[in-house]
């Protein structure tokens, strides 16, 4: 069952930063309206593309906080979130978002002679696909396993409970009261 629990995180981290970096190019290609672009200086200006940047970073963050925190929740205080195994998903579907970006840089050079600001903060612009969308993923599948381990801890332990025999009788021996030994005069 600890096998399960592992792979289900890895694939769910595999998964939330899939829909996360799909959801960022969606983003990314609905602008304001062109009186916002114009009054903030166009849109390659800085302050427009560090406020959409941060915006879709912080859509992210919520997303990904929800969904890790569903998927890290434990049931029982004896299950342990597995968030290593859930950035090791996250990790592992960046890795291959970037080989893919890599790729899609290569073979159009010419289309991505934009400014290094581009690179890192447009959602759109490969390999990276927005940086600060990687550390918000990132930081939400962290807060939700730091939420997910205090849960834990306040899951009633299941193992402290005396259980009762099948048949529901008492041994002698457990129905009898205990009594301290009286000291010795």
């Amino acid at each position: 069952m600890k096998a399960a629990r592992r792979s289900i995180a890895f694939v769910s981290g595999v998964l939330l930063y899939c829909f996360g970096a799909a959801a960022a190019l969606k983003y990314a290609s609905t602008g304001l309206p062109r009186q916002v672009y114009v009054q903030l200086g166009g849109r390659n200006s800085l302050p427009v593309m560090l406020g959409e940047a941060v915006a879709i970073a912080v859509l992210l963050f919520i997303v990904a906080s929800i969904w890790a925190y569903l998927t890290l929740r434990p049931q029982r205080r004896r299950h342990r979130p597995y968030v290593a195994w859930m950035l090791s998903g996250v990790g592992t579907a960046w890795a291959g978002w970037l080989i893919f970006g890599a790729f899609s840089f290569a073979l159009k050079p010419r289309a991505y002679s934009a400014p290094l600001q581009n690179m890192l903060l447009s959602s759109n612009a490969a390999p990276l696909f927005g940086a600060l969308n990687i550390f918000a993923v990132v930081a939400g599948v962290w807060l939700a396993g730091h939420l997910a381990k205090r849960r834990q801890l306040g899951l009633p332990s299941s193992r402290s409970q005396a259980r009762p025999h099948a048949d529901g009788a008492r041994d002698a021996e457990d129905a009898a009261p205990v009594t301290a030994p009286s000291p010795a005069p």
